[in-house]
């Protein structure tokens, strides 16, 4: 029951209507109006979706969009100032983080949290894929179609379909 109550919680509040997902404990929705969800999804226990609202008096047109049969692992952060869109059936591992922005430290005299972001292209991840435990996607990716992203790895460039990437930075080591 507590799975359904979460449901009616949230779903009232996301930019979609799904019929059924599964939202685990303590997951956090940042901005739910700039978040879309699809159906037959589950989003894990501690997990966050965060789309960037404002920063230092700019607005951001955010928005995160999950596609229909995604897995959301358990204390994942997805964050956008932009866009980061999940094809269908993508699953995700534990620890995953996966943003389309940074923080900007061009002026030295300035802590970083007063300074803009920064941002190199909205994140996509093609449908079919696998993010493993503690992986980082960061902006301006595409992963292709049937990707696999190995535990800890983090992904700077985009990855064509059917491709396994491992490393820091991630590098193509297989290719089906």
């Amino acid at each position: 029951w507590s799975y359904r109550i979460r449901y009616y919680k949230v779903v009232k509040k996301i930019a979609t209507r799904p019929r059924w997902i599964t939202i685990g404990q303590n997951v956090k929705f940042l901005h739910p109006e700039h978040i879309s969800i699809g159906e037959g999804s589950t989003i894990l226990d501690n997990a966050a979706l965060c789309p960037l609202h404002s920063h230092m008096g700019k607005k951001y047109p955010s928005k995160i969009i999950i596609g229909n049969n995604v897995s959301i692992g358990p204390f994942d952060r997805i964050a956008s100032a932009y866009s980061v869109t999940i094809e269908d059936d993508v699953l995700f591992a534990a620890f995953v983080h996966i943003t389309d922005h940074s923080h900007d430290f061009d002026d030295p005299t300035l802590p970083i949290v007063k300074q803009s972001i920064t941002h190199k292209g909205p994140v996509r991840i093609g449908r079919g894929s696998w993010i493993a435990f503690g992986a980082h996607i960061l902006s301006g990716v595409t992963l292709g179609e049937h990707c696999v992203v190995a535990a800890n790895s983090v992904v700077t460039k985009d990855v064509p379909s059917f491709s396994v990437v491992a490393g820091n930075p991630a590098r193509i080591v297989r290719q089906y």
